[in-house]
Protein backbone atom coordinates (compact mmCIF):
# COMPACT_ATOMS: atom_id res chain seq x y z
CA UNK A 1 0.00 0.00 0.00
CA UNK A 2 2.62 2.43 0.57
CA UNK A 3 4.54 1.67 -2.45
CA UNK A 4 1.39 2.30 -4.18
CA UNK A 5 0.57 5.37 -2.65
CA UNK A 6 4.29 6.65 -3.44
CA UNK A 7 4.31 5.90 -7.16
CA UNK A 8 0.39 7.96 -7.00
CA UNK A 9 2.26 10.89 -5.62
CA UNK A 10 5.06 11.16 -7.89
CA UNK A 11 3.23 10.47 -11.19
CA UNK A 12 -0.15 12.64 -9.93
CA UNK A 13 -0.65 16.03 -11.14
CA UNK A 14 -1.89 19.46 -10.13
CA UNK A 15 -5.61 19.12 -12.03
CA UNK A 16 -6.15 15.73 -10.57
CA UNK A 17 -8.53 14.69 -7.80
CA UNK A 18 -7.21 14.93 -4.28
CA UNK A 19 -5.53 11.67 -2.74
CA UNK A 20 -7.80 9.28 -1.44
CA UNK A 21 -8.75 8.93 2.31
CA UNK A 22 -6.17 5.86 2.62
CA UNK A 23 -3.62 8.20 1.77
CA UNK A 24 -4.86 10.35 4.96
CA UNK A 25 -5.26 7.45 7.30
CA UNK A 26 -1.78 5.42 6.42
CA UNK A 27 0.43 8.84 6.58
CA UNK A 28 -1.40 9.38 9.66
CA UNK A 29 -0.81 5.94 11.21
CA UNK A 30 3.22 6.22 10.04
CA UNK A 31 3.39 9.71 11.68
CA UNK A 32 1.49 8.48 14.83
CA UNK A 33 4.99 5.68 15.14
CA UNK A 34 7.12 8.44 14.86
CA UNK A 35 5.56 10.30 17.76
CA UNK A 36 4.69 13.68 15.22
CA UNK A 37 1.41 14.01 16.86
CA UNK A 38 0.43 17.48 15.00
CA UNK A 39 1.56 15.78 11.55
CA UNK A 40 -1.11 12.79 12.27
CA UNK A 41 -4.10 15.03 13.63
CA UNK A 42 -3.75 16.81 10.53
CA UNK A 43 -3.75 14.01 8.54
CA UNK A 44 -6.74 12.62 10.31
CA UNK A 45 -8.65 15.89 9.94
CA UNK A 46 -8.04 16.09 6.48
CA UNK A 47 -9.05 12.49 5.98
CA UNK A 48 -12.70 13.74 8.09
CA UNK A 49 -13.20 16.49 6.16
CA UNK A 50 -14.80 14.76 3.24
CA UNK A 51 -15.78 11.75 4.90
CA UNK A 52 -19.14 10.29 5.79
CA UNK A 53 -17.62 6.89 7.72
CA UNK A 54 -18.85 7.55 11.02
CA UNK A 55 -15.85 5.15 12.10
CA UNK A 56 -12.91 7.23 10.64
CA UNK A 57 -14.73 10.04 12.17
CA UNK A 58 -14.53 8.42 15.31
CA UNK A 59 -10.52 7.21 14.71
CA UNK A 60 -10.33 11.17 13.94
CA UNK A 61 -11.50 12.82 16.81
CA UNK A 62 -9.68 10.17 19.10
CA UNK A 63 -6.12 10.80 17.31
CA UNK A 64 -6.41 14.47 17.44
CA UNK A 65 -7.37 14.48 20.97
CA UNK A 66 -4.87 12.11 21.99
CA UNK A 67 -2.54 14.33 20.10
CA UNK A 68 -3.46 17.45 22.30
CA UNK A 69 -4.84 19.17 19.30
CA UNK A 70 -8.50 20.45 20.39
CA UNK A 71 -9.05 23.22 17.78
CA UNK A 72 -8.71 19.82 15.67
CA UNK A 73 -11.01 17.90 17.11
CA UNK A 74 -13.42 20.16 17.35
CA UNK A 75 -13.77 20.57 13.29
CA UNK A 76 -13.88 16.57 13.42
CA UNK A 77 -16.43 16.31 15.82
CA UNK A 78 -18.13 19.48 14.00
CA UNK A 79 -18.18 17.43 11.16
CA UNK A 80 -19.11 13.79 12.86
CA UNK A 81 -22.50 16.19 13.82
CA UNK A 82 -22.85 17.15 10.53
CA UNK A 83 -22.99 13.31 9.51
CA UNK A 84 -24.64 11.97 12.46
CA UNK A 85 -26.72 15.08 14.93
CA UNK A 86 -27.49 12.47 17.31
CA UNK A 87 -23.84 11.24 17.87
CA UNK A 88 -23.06 11.09 21.43
CA UNK A 89 -19.68 10.32 21.05
CA UNK A 90 -19.50 13.46 18.80
CA UNK A 91 -20.88 15.40 21.12
CA UNK A 92 -18.88 14.36 23.92
CA UNK A 93 -15.55 14.96 21.92
CA UNK A 94 -16.71 18.59 21.08
CA UNK A 95 -17.37 19.11 24.69
CA UNK A 96 -14.21 17.80 25.93
CA UNK A 97 -12.40 20.04 22.92
CA UNK A 98 -14.36 22.91 23.85
CA UNK A 99 -13.12 23.41 28.01
CA UNK A 100 -9.52 22.45 26.74
CA UNK A 101 -9.83 26.13 24.34
CA UNK A 102 -11.76 27.25 27.71
CA UNK A 103 -14.78 27.77 25.41
CA UNK A 104 -17.18 27.50 28.25
CA UNK A 105 -20.91 27.71 27.06
CA UNK A 106 -20.09 25.72 23.59
CA UNK A 107 -18.66 22.90 25.64
CA UNK A 108 -21.52 22.88 28.26
CA UNK A 109 -23.91 22.70 25.00
CA UNK A 110 -22.72 19.87 24.22
CA UNK A 111 -21.95 17.81 27.16
CA UNK A 112 -26.04 18.90 27.73
CA UNK A 113 -26.78 16.65 24.64
CA UNK A 114 -24.64 13.97 26.29
CA UNK A 115 -26.30 14.08 29.72
CA UNK A 116 -29.63 14.20 28.34
CA UNK A 117 -28.99 11.36 25.59
CA UNK A 118 -25.97 8.96 26.87
CA UNK A 119 -27.35 5.35 27.09
CA UNK A 120 -25.89 5.54 30.86
CA UNK A 121 -28.84 7.92 32.31
CA UNK A 122 -28.40 11.65 33.53
CA UNK A 123 -26.58 10.65 37.01
CA UNK A 124 -24.52 7.96 35.37
CA UNK A 125 -22.74 10.54 33.04
CA UNK A 126 -22.86 13.32 35.29
CA UNK A 127 -20.48 10.70 37.38
CA UNK A 128 -18.23 9.89 34.11
CA UNK A 129 -17.34 13.81 33.48
CA UNK A 130 -17.05 14.32 37.21
CA UNK A 131 -14.18 11.65 36.70
CA UNK A 132 -12.70 13.41 33.88
CA UNK A 133 -13.26 16.79 35.34
CA UNK A 134 -11.00 15.96 38.56
CA UNK A 135 -7.97 15.09 36.01
CA UNK A 136 -8.64 18.37 34.11
CA UNK A 137 -5.88 20.72 33.37
CA UNK A 138 -8.32 23.37 33.22
CA UNK A 139 -9.34 23.65 36.50
CA UNK A 140 -10.91 26.82 36.31
CA UNK A 141 -12.86 26.27 33.18
CA UNK A 142 -14.17 22.45 34.98
CA UNK A 143 -15.71 24.36 37.57
CA UNK A 144 -17.68 27.17 35.57
CA UNK A 145 -18.67 24.14 33.22
CA UNK A 146 -19.85 22.21 36.38
CA UNK A 147 -21.70 25.56 37.21
CA UNK A 148 -23.62 25.20 34.37
CA UNK A 149 -24.47 21.92 33.91
CA UNK A 150 -25.72 21.79 37.17
CA UNK A 151 -27.90 24.61 36.55
CA UNK A 152 -29.45 22.61 33.37
CA UNK A 153 -30.33 19.62 35.44
CA UNK A 154 -30.85 21.46 39.24
CA UNK A 155 -32.78 17.97 40.37
CA UNK A 156 -29.84 15.89 39.76
CA UNK A 157 -27.44 14.59 42.93
CA UNK A 158 -24.95 13.75 40.97
CA UNK A 159 -24.62 17.14 38.82
CA UNK A 160 -24.17 18.62 42.88
CA UNK A 161 -21.65 16.36 43.82
CA UNK A 162 -19.78 17.06 40.72
CA UNK A 163 -20.43 20.96 41.49
CA UNK A 164 -19.33 20.78 44.80
CA UNK A 165 -16.23 18.99 43.93
CA UNK A 166 -14.97 21.38 40.65
CA UNK A 167 -15.79 24.19 43.33
CA UNK A 168 -13.60 22.99 46.05
CA UNK A 169 -10.23 22.22 43.27
CA UNK A 170 -11.13 25.60 42.01
CA UNK A 171 -10.32 27.32 45.40
CA UNK A 172 -13.81 28.55 45.72
CA UNK A 173 -14.12 26.58 49.00
CA UNK A 174 -17.40 28.86 50.96
CA UNK A 175 -19.33 28.20 46.94
CA UNK A 176 -18.22 24.28 47.64
CA UNK A 177 -19.80 24.27 51.05
CA UNK A 178 -23.39 25.30 49.96
CA UNK A 179 -23.39 22.84 47.11
CA UNK A 180 -22.32 19.83 48.86
CA UNK A 181 -24.85 21.10 51.98
CA UNK A 182 -27.59 20.93 49.12
CA UNK A 183 -25.81 17.47 47.61
CA UNK A 184 -26.05 15.97 50.97
CA UNK A 185 -30.15 17.17 51.38
CA UNK A 186 -30.63 15.45 47.93
CA UNK A 187 -29.05 12.14 48.71
CA UNK A 188 -30.20 12.24 52.78
CA UNK A 189 -33.21 10.24 51.95
CA UNK A 190 -33.52 6.05 52.74
CA UNK A 191 -31.08 4.16 50.25
CA UNK A 192 -33.01 3.12 47.03
CA UNK A 193 -33.33 -0.67 47.30
CA UNK A 194 -30.04 -2.83 45.43
CA UNK A 195 -31.08 -3.27 41.89
CA UNK A 196 -28.95 -3.94 38.64
CA UNK A 197 -27.30 -1.17 37.85
CA UNK A 198 -27.50 0.69 40.89
CA UNK A 199 -26.01 1.49 44.18
CA UNK A 200 -25.90 -0.90 46.86
CA UNK A 201 -26.73 0.18 50.22
CA UNK A 202 -23.23 0.30 51.47
CA UNK A 203 -22.16 2.39 48.46
CA UNK A 204 -24.46 5.04 48.88
CA UNK A 205 -23.64 5.08 52.82
CA UNK A 206 -19.60 5.79 51.26
CA UNK A 207 -20.98 8.74 48.73
CA UNK A 208 -23.01 10.12 52.07
CA UNK A 209 -20.04 10.00 53.84
CA UNK A 210 -17.39 11.32 51.38
CA UNK A 211 -19.65 14.27 50.68
CA UNK A 212 -19.66 14.87 54.15
CA UNK A 213 -15.88 15.23 54.31
CA UNK A 214 -16.15 17.01 51.25
CA UNK A 215 -18.50 19.36 53.03
CA UNK A 216 -15.93 19.65 56.08
CA UNK A 217 -12.98 20.55 54.09
CA UNK A 218 -14.88 22.76 52.34
CA UNK A 219 -15.69 24.90 55.37
CA UNK A 220 -12.19 24.85 57.32
CA UNK A 221 -10.71 26.09 53.86
CA UNK A 222 -13.54 28.78 54.07
CA UNK A 223 -12.10 29.86 57.14
CA UNK A 224 -14.72 28.27 59.58
CA UNK A 225 -12.35 25.12 61.35
CA UNK A 226 -13.97 24.54 64.54
CA UNK A 227 -17.56 23.16 64.13
CA UNK A 228 -16.22 20.27 61.44
CA UNK A 229 -12.86 19.52 63.31
CA UNK A 230 -15.61 18.94 66.25
CA UNK A 231 -17.58 16.53 64.47
CA UNK A 232 -14.94 14.60 62.71
CA UNK A 233 -13.29 14.33 66.41
CA UNK A 234 -16.97 13.42 67.70
CA UNK A 235 -16.83 10.52 65.02
CA UNK A 236 -13.39 9.29 65.84
CA UNK A 237 -14.49 9.19 69.23
CA UNK A 238 -17.54 7.07 68.79
CA UNK A 239 -16.13 4.93 65.79
CA UNK A 240 -12.57 4.34 66.00
CA UNK A 241 -12.19 3.10 62.68
CA UNK A 242 -8.55 3.61 60.45
CA UNK A 243 -10.85 5.63 57.88
CA UNK A 244 -12.03 8.05 60.74
CA UNK A 245 -8.71 8.47 61.61
CA UNK A 246 -7.22 9.46 58.42
CA UNK A 247 -9.94 11.23 57.27
CA UNK A 248 -9.56 13.58 60.92
CA UNK A 249 -5.51 13.72 59.84
CA UNK A 250 -6.17 15.00 56.73
CA UNK A 251 -8.99 17.90 58.24
CA UNK A 252 -6.22 18.76 61.15
CA UNK A 253 -3.51 19.55 57.77
CA UNK A 254 -6.07 21.25 55.84
CA UNK A 255 -7.42 23.71 59.53
CA UNK A 256 -3.21 23.68 59.56
CA UNK A 257 -2.62 22.26 62.85
CA UNK A 258 0.03 20.47 61.56
CA UNK A 259 1.26 18.70 65.23
CA UNK A 260 -2.38 17.48 65.81
CA UNK A 261 -1.99 15.99 62.17
CA UNK A 262 1.16 14.27 63.16
CA UNK A 263 -0.29 13.01 66.29
CA UNK A 264 -2.77 11.00 64.56
CA UNK A 265 -1.03 10.04 61.43
CA UNK A 266 2.06 8.66 63.85
CA UNK A 267 -0.99 6.27 65.65
CA UNK A 268 -1.98 5.32 61.96
CA UNK A 269 2.08 3.95 60.90
CA UNK A 270 1.57 1.27 63.47
CA UNK A 271 -1.23 -0.28 61.65
CA UNK A 272 -0.31 -2.51 58.59
CA UNK A 273 -2.48 -1.93 56.24
CA UNK A 274 -2.61 2.54 56.57
CA UNK A 275 1.06 2.73 58.14
CA UNK A 276 2.14 3.28 54.34
CA UNK A 277 -0.15 6.14 53.43
CA UNK A 278 0.70 7.28 57.12
CA UNK A 279 4.20 6.99 56.63
CA UNK A 280 3.92 8.87 53.03
CA UNK A 281 2.05 11.91 54.95
CA UNK A 282 4.26 12.35 57.26
CA UNK A 283 7.11 12.08 54.85
CA UNK A 284 5.52 15.05 52.60
CA UNK A 285 4.77 17.16 55.68
CA UNK A 286 8.04 16.99 57.26
CA UNK A 287 9.43 17.70 53.41
CA UNK A 288 7.37 20.85 53.20
CA UNK A 289 8.45 22.14 56.48
CA UNK A 290 11.80 21.97 55.67
CA UNK A 291 12.16 19.00 57.87
CA UNK A 292 14.70 17.05 55.48
CA UNK A 293 16.55 14.76 58.00
CA UNK A 294 12.84 13.94 59.40
CA UNK A 295 11.54 13.64 55.85
CA UNK A 296 14.21 11.66 54.51
CA UNK A 297 13.71 8.86 57.59
CA UNK A 298 10.03 8.67 57.01
CA UNK A 299 10.54 7.86 53.07
CA UNK A 300 13.29 5.66 53.65
CA UNK A 301 10.85 3.61 56.04
CA UNK A 302 8.53 4.05 53.72
CA UNK A 303 10.53 2.11 50.89
CA UNK A 304 10.71 -0.90 53.14
CA UNK A 305 7.05 -1.20 53.20
CA UNK A 306 7.23 -1.63 49.65
CA UNK A 307 4.46 0.69 49.21
CA UNK A 308 4.39 4.08 47.18
CA UNK A 309 7.92 3.55 46.31
CA UNK A 310 8.13 6.14 43.41
CA UNK A 311 7.16 8.63 45.61
CA UNK A 312 9.66 8.09 48.37
CA UNK A 313 12.16 7.38 45.64
CA UNK A 314 10.94 11.27 43.90
CA UNK A 315 11.23 12.60 47.38
CA UNK A 316 14.52 11.13 48.70
CA UNK A 317 16.24 12.62 45.15
CA UNK A 318 15.16 15.70 46.00
CA UNK A 319 16.35 15.96 49.00
CA UNK A 320 20.09 14.29 48.00
CA UNK A 321 20.01 17.36 45.33
CA UNK A 322 19.32 19.91 48.31
CA UNK A 323 22.29 17.90 49.90
CA UNK A 324 24.25 18.50 46.61
CA UNK A 325 24.39 14.67 46.54
CA UNK A 326 24.00 15.12 42.88
CA UNK A 327 24.74 11.31 42.37
CA UNK A 328 22.34 9.67 44.50
CA UNK A 329 20.09 12.11 43.23
CA UNK A 330 20.36 10.91 39.81
CA UNK A 331 20.28 7.35 40.92
CA UNK A 332 16.93 7.55 43.10
CA UNK A 333 15.18 9.82 40.17
CA UNK A 334 16.40 6.99 37.92
CA UNK A 335 14.35 3.94 39.91
CA UNK A 336 11.24 6.34 39.63
CA UNK A 337 9.10 4.48 37.30
CA UNK A 338 5.42 5.23 37.59
CA UNK A 339 2.97 7.41 39.01
CA UNK A 340 2.40 11.57 39.04
CA UNK A 341 6.80 11.93 39.62
CA UNK A 342 7.92 9.35 37.22
CA UNK A 343 8.25 13.11 34.87
CA UNK A 344 9.34 15.40 37.67
CA UNK A 345 11.88 12.86 38.35
CA UNK A 346 13.60 12.54 35.17
CA UNK A 347 12.96 16.22 34.25
CA UNK A 348 15.09 16.94 37.66
CA UNK A 349 17.55 14.08 36.47
CA UNK A 350 17.68 16.29 33.08
CA UNK A 351 18.55 19.46 34.82
CA UNK A 352 21.37 17.82 37.11
CA UNK A 353 22.74 16.76 33.69
CA UNK A 354 22.34 19.76 31.50
CA UNK A 355 23.73 22.12 34.25
CA UNK A 356 27.22 19.75 35.12
CA UNK A 357 28.54 18.90 31.64
CA UNK A 358 26.49 16.19 30.17
CA UNK A 359 24.25 17.78 27.80
CA UNK A 360 23.95 14.82 25.10
CA UNK A 361 22.62 12.74 27.71
CA UNK A 362 20.30 15.17 29.06
CA UNK A 363 19.11 16.03 25.37
CA UNK A 364 18.93 12.05 24.74
CA UNK A 365 16.54 11.87 28.07
CA UNK A 366 14.44 14.77 27.33
CA UNK A 367 13.85 12.97 23.76
CA UNK A 368 12.75 9.66 25.36
CA UNK A 369 10.55 10.88 27.83
CA UNK A 370 8.60 13.04 25.27
CA UNK A 371 8.30 10.07 23.51
CA UNK A 372 7.46 8.22 26.01
CA UNK A 373 4.32 10.72 28.02
CA UNK A 374 3.24 12.21 24.74
CA UNK A 375 0.37 13.48 27.10
CA UNK A 376 2.64 15.52 29.09
CA UNK A 377 4.51 16.80 26.14
CA UNK A 378 3.72 20.52 26.15
CA UNK A 379 4.61 20.26 29.80
CA UNK A 380 8.40 18.69 29.08
CA UNK A 381 8.78 21.01 26.53
CA UNK A 382 8.29 23.73 28.15
CA UNK A 383 10.71 22.36 31.44
CA UNK A 384 12.93 21.58 28.21
CA UNK A 385 13.51 24.82 27.46
CA UNK A 386 13.67 26.11 30.96
CA UNK A 387 16.80 23.97 31.42
CA UNK A 388 18.53 24.97 28.51
CA UNK A 389 18.15 28.44 29.52
CA UNK A 390 19.24 28.30 33.11
CA UNK A 391 22.18 26.56 31.49
CA UNK A 392 22.87 29.49 29.54
CA UNK A 393 21.83 28.47 26.53
CA UNK A 394 18.98 30.99 25.83
CA UNK A 395 18.99 30.48 21.59
CA UNK A 396 18.34 26.55 22.52
CA UNK A 397 15.46 27.52 24.47
CA UNK A 398 13.88 29.48 22.34
CA UNK A 399 14.01 27.61 19.36
CA UNK A 400 12.91 24.52 21.54
CA UNK A 401 9.55 26.32 22.32
CA UNK A 402 9.23 27.98 18.72
CA UNK A 403 8.99 23.95 18.03
CA UNK A 404 7.16 23.08 20.81
CA UNK A 405 4.41 25.61 19.77
CA UNK A 406 3.93 24.65 16.14
CA UNK A 407 3.55 21.16 17.46
CA UNK A 408 1.10 22.07 20.51
CA UNK A 409 -0.48 25.58 19.13
CA UNK A 410 -3.44 25.39 21.16
CA UNK A 411 -1.17 24.47 24.21
CA UNK A 412 -1.80 27.44 27.02
CA UNK A 413 1.58 26.11 29.29
CA UNK A 414 3.64 26.77 26.43
CA UNK A 415 2.17 30.54 25.45
CA UNK A 416 3.17 30.83 29.76
CA UNK A 417 6.20 29.43 29.50
CA UNK A 418 7.16 31.67 26.34
CA UNK A 419 5.90 35.15 28.65
CA UNK A 420 8.18 34.00 31.30
CA UNK A 421 10.97 33.39 29.51
CA UNK A 422 10.65 36.55 28.03
CA UNK A 423 10.09 38.41 31.04
CA UNK A 424 13.32 36.73 32.53
CA UNK A 425 15.23 38.25 29.93
CA UNK A 426 14.78 41.50 30.29
CA UNK A 427 11.84 41.20 27.01
CA UNK A 428 9.04 42.95 28.95
CA UNK A 429 7.01 44.04 26.27
CA UNK A 430 7.21 40.76 24.54
CA UNK A 431 6.17 38.98 27.95
CA UNK A 432 3.65 41.31 28.25
CA UNK A 433 1.97 40.90 24.52
CA UNK A 434 1.75 36.86 25.12
CA UNK A 435 0.17 37.14 28.68
CA UNK A 436 -2.36 39.78 26.84
CA UNK A 437 -3.31 37.00 24.20
CA UNK A 438 -4.19 34.85 26.78
CA UNK A 439 -6.60 36.74 28.50
CA UNK A 440 -8.07 37.80 25.94
CA UNK A 441 -8.94 33.70 24.22
CA UNK A 442 -9.92 33.33 27.99
CA UNK A 443 -11.52 36.01 29.37
CA UNK A 444 -13.52 34.37 32.12
CA UNK A 445 -10.02 31.86 33.03
CA UNK A 446 -8.88 33.34 36.44
CA UNK A 447 -5.12 31.66 36.05
CA UNK A 448 -4.89 33.95 32.62
CA UNK A 449 -6.12 37.16 33.82
CA UNK A 450 -4.13 36.71 36.80
CA UNK A 451 -0.48 36.20 35.23
CA UNK A 452 -1.24 38.88 32.88
CA UNK A 453 -2.20 41.24 35.92
CA UNK A 454 0.71 40.07 37.70
CA UNK A 455 2.93 40.68 35.21
CA UNK A 456 2.06 44.62 34.38
CA UNK A 457 2.28 45.25 38.59
CA UNK A 458 5.35 43.58 38.96
CA UNK A 459 6.42 45.27 36.47
CA UNK A 460 5.07 48.84 37.45
CA UNK A 461 2.64 48.77 33.84
CA UNK A 462 -0.93 49.90 34.27
CA UNK A 463 -1.11 49.54 37.62
CA UNK A 464 -5.35 50.42 38.06
CA UNK A 465 -5.16 47.95 34.83
CA UNK A 466 -3.08 44.89 36.74
CA UNK A 467 -5.54 45.38 39.89
CA UNK A 468 -8.71 45.03 37.87
CA UNK A 469 -7.68 42.28 36.25
CA UNK A 470 -6.33 40.33 39.24
CA UNK A 471 -9.88 41.04 41.00
CA UNK A 472 -11.39 39.61 38.81
CA UNK A 473 -9.55 36.76 38.87
CA UNK A 474 -10.04 36.56 42.92
CA UNK A 475 -13.86 36.95 42.69
CA UNK A 476 -13.53 33.89 40.35
CA UNK A 477 -10.83 31.64 42.61
CA UNK A 478 -11.18 34.29 46.46
CA UNK A 479 -9.22 31.35 48.38
CA UNK A 480 -6.57 30.71 45.37
CA UNK A 481 -2.94 31.26 47.42
CA UNK A 482 -1.04 32.70 43.65
CA UNK A 483 -3.63 34.95 43.48
CA UNK A 484 -4.05 36.47 46.56
CA UNK A 485 -0.20 36.67 46.76
CA UNK A 486 -0.64 39.22 43.40
CA UNK A 487 -3.34 41.10 44.94
CA UNK A 488 -1.09 41.97 47.91
CA UNK A 489 1.74 42.89 45.62
CA UNK A 490 -0.35 45.09 43.43
CA UNK A 491 -1.99 46.71 46.04
CA UNK A 492 2.12 47.52 47.58
CA UNK A 493 3.09 48.32 44.06
CA UNK A 494 -0.03 50.81 44.76
CA UNK A 495 0.61 52.03 48.18
CA UNK A 496 -1.12 50.03 50.23
CA UNK A 497 1.14 47.86 52.44
CA UNK A 498 -1.15 47.34 55.17
CA UNK A 499 -3.99 46.16 52.55
CA UNK A 500 -1.54 43.88 50.84
CA UNK A 501 -0.52 42.21 53.80
CA UNK A 502 -3.80 40.85 54.75
CA UNK A 503 -3.44 39.01 51.31
CA UNK A 504 0.03 37.85 51.25
CA UNK A 505 -0.22 36.93 54.95
CA UNK A 506 -3.67 34.21 53.56
CA UNK A 507 -1.82 33.02 50.11
CA UNK A 508 1.78 32.35 52.43
CA UNK A 509 0.03 30.08 54.92
CA UNK A 510 -1.62 28.38 51.81
CA UNK A 511 1.10 28.19 49.69
CA UNK A 512 5.16 28.62 51.72
CA UNK A 513 6.35 29.04 47.86
CA UNK A 514 9.33 31.52 47.84
CA UNK A 515 7.75 34.24 45.67
CA UNK A 516 5.03 34.57 47.95
CA UNK A 517 8.02 34.30 50.79
CA UNK A 518 9.74 37.47 48.60
CA UNK A 519 7.07 39.53 48.48
CA UNK A 520 5.72 38.96 52.17
CA UNK A 521 9.10 39.71 53.28
CA UNK A 522 9.46 43.32 51.83
CA UNK A 523 5.80 44.46 52.26
CA UNK A 524 7.14 43.55 56.45
CA UNK A 525 10.83 45.73 55.74
CA UNK A 526 8.70 48.09 54.52
CA UNK A 527 6.33 48.35 57.16
CA UNK A 528 9.31 48.95 59.65
CA UNK A 529 8.94 44.87 60.94
CA UNK A 530 12.63 43.42 59.66
CA UNK A 531 12.79 40.98 62.28
CA UNK A 532 9.52 39.47 60.86
CA UNK A 533 11.16 39.84 57.08
CA UNK A 534 13.96 38.24 57.88
CA UNK A 535 12.49 35.28 59.63
CA UNK A 536 10.36 34.72 56.63
CA UNK A 537 12.66 34.58 53.87
CA UNK A 538 15.03 32.12 56.21
CA UNK A 539 11.98 30.25 56.50
CA UNK A 540 11.44 29.81 52.97
CA UNK A 541 14.74 29.02 52.16
CA UNK A 542 14.79 26.27 54.75
CA UNK A 543 11.64 25.11 53.50
CA UNK A 544 12.59 25.03 49.76
CA UNK A 545 16.01 25.20 47.82
CA UNK A 546 17.49 28.76 47.93
CA UNK A 547 15.18 30.83 45.38
CA UNK A 548 16.09 33.64 43.80
CA UNK A 549 13.96 36.20 44.43
CA UNK A 550 14.42 35.57 47.97
CA UNK A 551 17.71 36.10 47.67
CA UNK A 552 17.57 39.10 45.39
CA UNK A 553 14.97 40.64 47.37
CA UNK A 554 16.82 40.13 50.72
CA UNK A 555 20.29 41.86 48.70
CA UNK A 556 17.95 44.94 47.52
CA UNK A 557 16.49 45.87 50.78
CA UNK A 558 19.73 45.39 52.40
CA UNK A 559 21.81 47.14 50.01
CA UNK A 560 19.09 50.12 50.49
CA UNK A 561 19.08 50.16 54.17
CA UNK A 562 23.25 50.32 54.09
CA UNK A 563 22.72 53.22 52.02
CA UNK A 564 20.52 55.21 53.18
CA UNK A 565 22.63 55.06 56.35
Amino acid sequence: MLACTACVSVTSRPDEAEPPRAFYTVTAEIALSRHEARAAALEYAAAAGTTTDVSLLRRAAEVSADCLQPTLTAGVAARWLDVDPAAVDAHRAAGKAALELHKIEQSAAHYRVVLKSSPRGTDGEFAVLETELSGAGNLFGARQLADLLAGYFPASPAALRMQAFAALRADDPAAAARTFQAALAAAGGPPAASSPGQSSHADEEAARRELTQGLWRARILAGDPAEPLAQARDLLDRVDTVENRLDYALLLLAAQQTSAARAQLSMLTHDPDSGPLALRLLGLVDYQDGRLDEASARFAELITTGKYLDDALFYLGMIAERHQDLERALRLYAEVQTGDNAVPALLRAAAILKTHGAAPAADELLDRLVAEAPQRAPEILAARARIDAESGDLTKAIAVLARAEAEYPDSVELRYAKASLSEEHGQVAAALRELKIVAALRPTDPAALNAYGYTLADNRRQLPVARRLIERAHAAAPKNASILDSLGWVLFRQGYSEQALSYLNAAYADDRDGDVAAHLGEVLWQLGRRPDAERIWSDANKAGSDNHLVNATRVRLHASNSNSN
